[in-house]
């Protein structure tokens, strides 16, 4: 295949996950030509475009590697970013600041630096993830390395864009495993909760929620990794067929759960309840694609969505039709796959012009050049 359909997608668990494998797959379908590498690996495979995701791992390492190369042999780095931005309330020149320094000792630390090898050091290194994603992304992009950086919450791309850091908004899609089965269960499950408590105030507000509903005889489910064992892929679906009610509720006050939660639930035809978010995808809405409601009244919210189906069910239709038009894995893996084409052609055209203006300052300085070293000459 043409180098220039090429895209090297690195990993970054010991194993291939799922998200590798469902983007190489979206890659394909679209023309390109995939393949899936560690991101300890120093061959990219003579790619054109490289793309990371997340981040689960460092990204320095990937750093490192594409500074190695010469600029006109490095590919075209995309980084797709589903993490969470360090507090919004913080200022924002501190907050890269912190993460400017954050970056330069990890750079340190893959550099071999003596100091960084001491217990502060390195526990340093082990902390402050999110402040230091902000500094490898400002780095990355100041030294022309990283050439698309895209983030699935809209909120953290403006917050991004408004730091000086150029972002882009690329959003979650639904995946593969919520297509193709549209048998209606029996909804036998009242409220459902999936996911991991991550921090003390969701899982207090989720027993304090469940405690609530259970003691008014509703029917719950909860997946926590607690009291039942986590679901993925196909199981997950199934399990959220058989819900009335998903709920939705956040680690911090400003997570972008609601980004990434509400196109399975949608798909699945239960109805999302969330506590109040952010627009981090403005293009679902509340009261149109799924309920908000504040802390204080979310148990009441949701008992009187379980009394009034006929209030839940339109909900419920707009939410499915609406992520069943263009609001795919593959749709994002499109737009993304069409911004990297476009930021690709300018960096070649700005080489260009870069090559151009080099050549032209060369033959303007030939004549200068040799009467110079006619001089020289002479005066031997």
């Amino acid at each position: 295949m043409d180098k220039n359909r090429r895209v090297t997608i690195l990993h970054w668990y010991k194993d291939v996950d799922d998200l590798a494998l469902t983007i190489a797959a979206c890659l394909k379908e679209l023309g390109y030509d995939p393949s899936i590498r560690h991101y300890t690996t120093d061959d990219y495979g003579d790619a054109r475009f490289l793309f990371t995701y997340a981040p689960w791992g460092r990204l320095q390492r990937v750093t490192t590697r594409l500074e190695s190369m010469a600029p006109d042999e490095r590919p075209f780095w995309i980084h797709w970013s589903t993490e969470d931005c360090p507090d919004l309330r913080l200022p924002k020149s501190l907050v890269r600041s912190i993460g400017r320094v954050l970056a330069r000792l990890d750079r340190f630390q893959d550099e071999g630096v003596a100091f960084t090898r001491s217990a502060p050091m390195r526990w340093v290194n082990g902390h402050f993830h999110k402040f230091r994603y902000v500094g490898s992304y400002d780095y990355a992009i100041r030294q022309g390395l990283l050439g698309l950086l895209l983030e699935y919450s809209k909120v953290y791309a403006d917050h991004y864009n408004a730091m000086g850091i150029p972002v882009q908004y690329a959003r979650w899609g639904l995946l593969d495993e919520a297509h193709g089965d549209e048998n209606e269960r029996e909804r036998d499950i009242d409220v459902l909760w999936i996911g991991t408590r991550r921090t003390q105030r969701r899982s207090k507000l989720l027993d304090k929620v469940i405690g609530r509903l259970d003691a008014l005889g509703k029917r719950t489910y909860v997946v926590d990794g607690v009291n039942h064992p986590p679901v993925y892929g196909r199981e997950r679906f199934q399990l959220l067929s058989r819900a009335k009610i998903t709920l939705n509720l956040l680690p911090t006050w400003y997570d972008s759960a609601l980004a990434y939660r509400w196109p399975l639930v949608a798909a699945s035809r239960s109805l999302l309840v969330t506590e109040e978010s952010l627009p981090h995808a403005p293009e679902y809405r509340p009261g149109e694609h799924y309920v908000s409601a504040p802390v204080s009244s979310l148990v009441e919210t949701i008992c009187h969505y379980l009394e009034h189906p006929e209030e839940r069910a339109p909900i419920v239709e707009r939410a499915y039709q609406a992520v069943m038009d263009r609001h795919s894995v593959l749709d994002s893996v499109r737009q993304i796959m069409h911004c990297a084409e476009g930021g690709m052609r300018q960096t070649q055209s700005l080489r260009a012009v870069a090559y151009r203006q080099m050549s032209g300052m060369t033959r303007t300085l030939q004549p200068s050049v040799g009467i110079l070293l006619w001089g020289l000459e002479m005066f031997k």
